[in-house]
């Protein structure tokens, strides 16, 4: 019986649904030990994960999105070929290609997530891996002990090692980047479980946790992320899909406002700063524009582009590097070309458009994307490992077999 018990238990293990908590786990672990490497052990889980999928023979090739995403796939591959031309050594194609293509393979984890039981599994992991980094980096924030500042200085989080530059931004154990692009897919997947009376509670202390954590990270893409999907779930739960009584609305403005009353008597600088980098957010686009123009009016190729990574953080310092440092979608522009960005705007149009016809099902989905795009556009959010894999794991849940059958 026992035995029976133990099989079972292991045939409903999944190494995927641990995906987050185990890399989270890892970059908790360079704490105590600089010679971690959870990037490369990352991609060394996301490799046991392929195994894992073609051993129960769950990667299955059956529309024109699962087409789209293969050949997105191998062309990103092949883009080594304008790369090497253009004089970028190999190794800057390899390092990009594990940190936003590799992750691809969460598409077929979203896909085989389709049930409301599997996604509510994927998603309680990721928010229990934010709230450990998160619960972590506030104390941090707060406390700010002097090994965490070196910590902090050591993988340039901040630029100055002292306690007033530590917390400028929250940064845990991943950077204020991960971090904000992380909180506000945490919030949306919080959102996940208020549609049930049984995990409601749950699901708004998700929301909240989350949506302190982006806040805390300083990142402006982020705080405004947040907002929004403040405004979306709101929208959503109270006046679209009829979830929660709209009394309930009323009295989550009141604690809003006498919350920002609170913060104000507190802690008016916070409440100063928060406005402050949300007012700087139009000068963004501007003060990004020459380095985008300049990266464009150097690519090899119109049509292909430069390769994978020749326009990333990989390749700082390299001759002839235009990186941008900020601003996904051009990125993504330069360095696959005409051709790749043509396939990855018609897998997101396929994608969405599928979403959106049952909005309800997926309307956490349609969130998770629509914000990281929209992030994209002043940030490189989905070049950093741990970000990409939530997102295509968003697109392949829309496009799950379950709704294909």
């Amino acid at each position: 019986m026992e035995r029976d018990k133990a099989l079972n238990r292991l045939k409903n293990f999944h190494l995927y649904d641990w995906y987050y908590l185990l890399v989270m786990l890892l970059y908790v672990a360079t704490l105590i030990t600089n010679r971690m490497r959870p990037g490369v052990l990352a991609v060394c889980l996301m490799l046991l994960i392929i195994a894992e999928l073609i051993f129960n023979k769950k990667i299955k090739i059956k529309g024109t999105v699962d087409i789209l995403v293969l050949v997105y796939f191998f062309y990103n591959i092949i883009s080594i070929i304008w790369e090497t031309r253009s004089g970028f050594p190999g190794s800057v194609h390899i390092s990009e290609f594990a940190v936003s293509v590799l992750p691809m393979i969460f598409y077929f984890v979203g896909k085989i997530c389709g049930s409301k039981k599997d996604g509510a599994s994927f998603y309680e992991k990721f928010i229990y891996a934010m709230l450990l980094i998160g619960f972590l980096g506030i104390y941090f924030h707060i406390f700010a002990p002097q090994f965490y500042i070196d910590y902090s200085f050591a993988n340039s989080f901040i630029s100055k090692a002292d306690a007033a530059t530590s917390r400028v931004r929250m940064d845990s154990v991943v950077g204020c980047t991960v971090l904000g692009a992380l909180g506000v897919s945490g919030m949306l997947a919080g959102s996940f479980f208020m549609d049930s009376k049984d995990s409601r509670v749950k699901g708004i202390f998700f929301v909240l946790c989350n949506f302190v954590f982006a806040v805390l990270s300083n990142q402006r893409s982020a705080m405004v992320a947040s907002l929004i999907v403040i405004f979306y779930i709101n929208y959503l739960i109270f006046w679209q899909f009829d979830m929660v009584d709209k009394k309930y609305f009323r009295i989550e403005l009141i604690v809003i406002v006498i919350a920002l009353v609170a913060l104000w008597l507190v802690d008016r600088e916070l409440l100063l700063k928060i406005w402050w980098r949300l007012e700087s957010l139009p000068l963004a686009v501007s003060e990004r524009s020459e380095q985008w123009i300049a990266a464009i009016n150097n690519m090899y190729s119109t049509w292909f582009g430069n390769g994978l990574g020749a326009n990333g953080h990989k390749a700082l310092g390299i001759e002839d590097a235009h990186v941008i440092a900020d601003g996904g979608l051009i990125k993504l522009y330069c360095e696959e070309g005409i051709i790749g960005l043509s396939l990855y705007v018609y897998l997101m149009i396929l994608t969405m458009k599928k979403g959106l016809s049952n909005m309800k099902a997926h309307f956490v989905e349609i969130g998770i994307i629509a914000i990281a795009l929209l992030q994209s556009i002043g940030s490189n959010i989905l070049a950093f490992q741990p970000v990409a894999p939530i997102f295509w794991f968003a697109i392949g849940r829309i496009n799950s077999q379950e709704e294909e059958e």
